[in-house]
């Protein structure tokens, strides 16, 4: 772990980003500071989210709405960048800890 927090890489798999994240395209992933997921995530953001009824199984989607309930506490509207790809329209918003991770950049073109 560094001071920088830490990161780590993922490979995409299937077409629900494409055209931004295509199969086989490396992404950098920041995954919080020292254990606290302190992402700074924001409306248009792209994210790795592990939903709690499908754990172990990872989607990149991109945040296109965040809501606050009474107490603060936020919700995620997420999406695919293909119309085709399932998101928040299945699935409905998400709370924070299904966010696990937000994509930095792509670091290998597929």
């Amino acid at each position: 772990m560094s001071i920088f927090g830490i990161f780590g890489r993922v490979i995409v798999e299937g077409r629900s980003m494409e055209p931004t994240y295509n199969p086989r395209d490396w992404l950098l992933v920041y995954y919080g500071f020292f254990g606290k997921k302190n992402l700074s995530l924001r409306t248009g953001g792209a994210v790795v989210i592990e939903r709690e009824q499908q754990p172990g199984i990872f989607y990149i989607k991109r945040i296109t709405e965040i809501q606050s309930d009474s107490a603060g506490r936020k919700s995620y509207y997420v999406s695919s960048d293909n119309s085709a790809g399932t998101d928040s329209r299945n699935w409905g918003y998400l709370r924070r800890d299904e966010i696990v991770g937000r994509v930095v950049t792509r670091i290998k073109k597929s």
